[in-house]
């Protein structure tokens, strides 16, 4: 088995912008030519989960606005109340805390049925109503987003991931009307912070991250 430390020893380096970029691609592209790495990264086994899950929105952030050229972003590894410190050259630091929601049991059982024969199964619950699927996950995602709202987080910036892709967009629902209504609810809560982002995961490229970056707070 290729251990993963060894492989991402160097995931928590500060880099700008475009080297986030050459990191994440260069990793890319060494995982889907290998399909042990493929299997391990689907799977999420030892660092393969921070690289998709934390290293990866933050690659992405890392494009955007809100990250000049000239920065050096880092992820942070560890509990801790943060999970990326971006430098400025003025010296200014930055902190923040990357929050989502990700369904992990159904995630880990597709990942192992994938590796082993190449698709997934079924669930009786895939029968739902697609919309209905969706408005689910938003629940889910405001849950996790009260629980930052009653935490301490002055000084650290929370961005919050929404994935409307596997849940709207492949299905040609109504993805503005669901993104208004997560901006709208998650406005209302009691943050701490002071600067708090939604970010849309969907199908666009990554140089059209802006537009998919939407300050709540």
């Amino acid at each position: 088995m290729i251990n993963s430390n060894e492989f991402f020893k160097d995931l928590d380096e500060f880099r700008t912008p475009q080297q986030m970029r050459a990191y994440f691609e260069g990793k890319k592209a060494k995982i889907i030519s290998n399909k042990a790495l493929n299997d391990l990264a689907r799977l999420k086994i030892g660092k393969y989960k921070e690289f998709l899950e934390e290293f990866y929105p933050i690659y992405l952030f890392s494009q955007s606005k809100y990250v000049p050229d000239n920065a050096q972003v880092r992820i942070v590894l560890g509990n801790q109340s943060y999970d990326v410190i971006v430098k400025y050259d003025s010296g200014l630091e930055k902190k923040y805390e990357i929050t989502g929601f990700i369904y992990g049991q159904d995630e880990r059982e597709d990942a192992k049925l994938i590796n082993q024969r190449g698709y997934s199964k079924i669930r009786m619950y895939d029968t739902k109503d697609l919309e209905l699927k969706a408005y689910n996950y938003l629940e889910e995602v405001i849950l996790n987003a009260k629980k930052k709202a009653h935490m301490n987080y002055n000084g650290v910036a929370i961005i919050i991931l929404l994935d409307v892709y596997y849940y709207l967009e492949i299905w040609n629902l109504d993805m503005k009307r669901f993104i208004d209504n997560a901006i709208e609810r998650i406005r209302e809560l009691p943050f701490s912070s002071n600067e708090v982002y939604i970010m849309v995961r969907n199908s666009d490229p990554v140089y059209l991250i802006d537009k998919n970056i939407y300050r709540v707070i």
